[in-house]
């Protein structure tokens, strides 16, 4: 695909996959992409962790989680409920590509304190997890020394731009990718999480985590709308918009 044509495609796949297989030799193309992201000072402060084996994807899929207020209020801030709201605002995600647990948290917030309901929404949430081909996870090495006085900020920077290898990688080879956080919000799951991959306490942070697949015919994707370049470039100065 056109380079500019991927860049403007990449998306964010939302709902079940096939049971399509990822070749080895694909996996393989994404993880070369992934190895060539800028880091500073080319100090290459990541790990991957490929998860395969449907028993461990399986045992990923039952850490639970749940949503503080200040998490769900956070989905809602940058919820857009009208296609016209969508495409005045020019940012944000349209509603209907939100987990329906979430929407029942707008319509009903008093279910953030309903055992019930959480037990529900994880069974939706590990069966996603569990539809997954693949499950990768980026970690930071923490223990590497920092470059410059912001130290570790300019690398954690940098498992941005791995991470956007990644995807543009995939999508280029048909391949789709949804970033799940769920899990990642509480430090508990986290910890479980760690716990199950094997990944040392003190080295490194597990920053990221990607579920790869082939499209279904029941697929959800994030948003295309954006900003216009006016919207957001300035020229020479912040007062001048770029025209």
């Amino acid at each position: 695909m056109d380079f500019q044509e991927l860049v403007k495609f990449r998306r964010s796949s939302r709902w079940l996959f096939s049971k399509k297989p990822i070749p080895d030799a694909d996996l393989r193309k994404i993880l070369e992409a992934a190895r060539f992201a800028p880091t500073p000072h080319n100090c290459q402060p990541f790990e991957i962790i490929v998860v395969k084996d449907r028993d461990i994807i399986r045992q990923i899929s039952k850490v639970e989680f749940r949503l503080d207020k200040n998490a769900v209020d956070g989905h809602f801030y940058w919820t857009r409920f009208t296609r016209e709201e969508l495409e005045s605002k020019k940012d944000g995600v349209y509603v209907d590509v939100l987990p329906k647990f979430v929407l029942d948290l707008k319509d009903n917030p008093q279910l953030i304190n309903d055992d019930t309901f959480w037990k529900k929404a994880m069974e939706l949430y590990a069966l996603l997890i569990q539809n997954s081909a693949v499950l990768l996870f980026i970690l930071y090495n923490r223990s590497l020394p920092g470059v410059g006085p912001l130290a570790h900020l300019w690398g954690i920077i940098s498992i941005g731009a791995v991470m956007q290898n990644i995807w543009l990688a995939a999508n280029d080879l048909g391949i789709s990718v949804q970033l799940v956080s769920g899990q990642l919000m509480l430090p508990e799951s986290a910890r479980k999480l760690r716990q199950i991959l094997q990944i040392p306490e003190k080295k490194f942070r597990l920053l990221l985590m990607m579920r790869l697949g082939y499209e279904s015919k029941f697929g959800k994707y994030g948003t295309k709308i954006r900003r216009e370049i006016e919207d957001f470039v300035h020229l020479n100065k912040f007062s001048n918009k770029f025209t």
